[in-house]
């Protein structure tokens, strides 16, 4: 007897209102049909309940708006339900057609072969802190976007700041001194400054936020560890664990890079060819934030500002050495790849190691 016999694949197109469910049951060639149930907790757990009477029910649904709410629904019906990685579910480039029948019943197939790769769910604690310096990033680019609306409107009235940098207290000054012949123009200036403002205090309270909630128990030591490096401050420090996770899941440095989107590609056959740029289809938070944080070295240094002294006075000395050992080899490479290369190509290059570095300072059964 074959050892899929018993076994329900049950592939899941999940949506706010509806669950597209496809049932695959042992080694059969093709699934049952496609039935869609309410997304609601009773309709759910009756109809699981329904497929669990049959036999062990394994599911799988694609990380998407819905979070790991299903996931943990459905694991504490005794279902074992996992969550797969979209940019890394294998497609057919002839196949377009693309509806919740289909995506369903090709989740249920890929599930019984194999084929997926599963993200690792967060506790809800960690969702928590991670929705937290999300949220802190979405406010930060309404800031910016109000600060280009407001460079733009003034360029449209043939007005520039040219006595220094924009959004300096002097450039604040000019703009709310400013004098406008139309009043609909001062009143379009008027609010676009108060939606300024409201924006500033929003990423300022979520600042403090953040700062409070780094100095909790469960992210406190991993923050302090990546405050010794250059380029993370506590927010920034606190978005990075709170998108990385518990590093011991990763078996090495560079399956952090994998997982950030930072490893190489490489298309290549009969000897031509080679490596054509970065996957991007990993993490693209995490990504962004080692890509700022590569900025940071870009010549090589050999001592610490009175910043960076202050943050690792708090840090192990693990932490430390691993982070000056990083401002070297770093620095170094910045410096070598930028003068034949873009700078993209230098940073994406720096922060793909400096993820390696990160990795071994955080776990804790590697030597600095």
């Amino acid at each position: 007897m074959s050892q899929h016999s018993t076994t329900l694949f049950v592939g899941i197109d999940a949506h706010q209102e509806s669950l597209s469910v496809a049932v695959l049951v042992g080694d059969a060639d093709e699934p049952e049909p496609v039935r869609k149930i309410p997304n609601e907790p009773r309709s759910i757990r009756r109809h699981f309940g329904r497929l669990m009477e049959r036999g062990a029910v394994r599911a799988v649904y694609e990380a998407g708006c819905l979070g790991f709410h299903l996931q943990r629904q459905l694991r504490s019906l005794g279902v074992g339900c996992e969550v797969a990685a979209p940019s890394l579910i294998p497609t057919k480039p002839g196949d377009r057609r693309k509806t919740d029948r289909l995506d369903s019943r090709r989740l249920a197939r890929l599930l019984r072969s194999g084929e997926l790769t599963f993200v690792v769910p967060p506790t809800p604690e960690h969702e928590a802190l991670r929705t937290l310096t999300r949220t802190r990033e979405a406010f930060q680019q309404d800031l910016v976007r109000v600060r280009h609306r407001i460079t733009k409107f003034l360029l449209t009235r043939g007005l520039h700041f040219r006595d220094g940098s924009n959004w300096t207290l002097k450039y604040m000054r000019w703009v709310k001194s400013l004098e406008l012949p139309v009043a609909d123009d001062r009143l379009t200036l008027d609010f676009l400054l108060s939606q300024l403002e409201l924006r500033e205090q929003s990423v300022a309270e979520l600042d403090k936020r953040i700062e409070l909630r780094a100095q909790q128990p469960d992210c406190a030591e991993a923050v302090t560890t990546l405050r010794a490096f250059r380029g993370f401050d506590t927010v920034a420090a606190t978005a990075v664990y709170a998108e990385l996770g518990d590093v011991r899941r990763f078996p090495s440095g560079s399956k952090v890079a994998g997982y950030t989107g930072l490893d190489d590609v490489e298309r290549s056959s009969d000897g031509k060819g080679g490596r054509i740029g970065i996957s991007r289809s990993g993490n693209k938070r995490l990504r962004r934030l080692l890509v700022e944080a590569a900025q940071h070295y870009r010549r090589t240094r050999t001592y610490a500002g009175t910043r960076l002294r202050r943050r690792r006075e708090q840090s192990s000395p693990k932490a430390i050495a691993i982070a000056r050992k990083a401002e070297r080899r770093l620095g170094a490479k910045y410096g070598r790849l930028a003068a034949t290369k873009h700078t993209n190509v230098a940073k994406a290059a720096v922060a793909r190691e400096l993820a390696g570095f990160l990795w071994a300072a955080l776990h804790p059964d590697v030597q600095a």
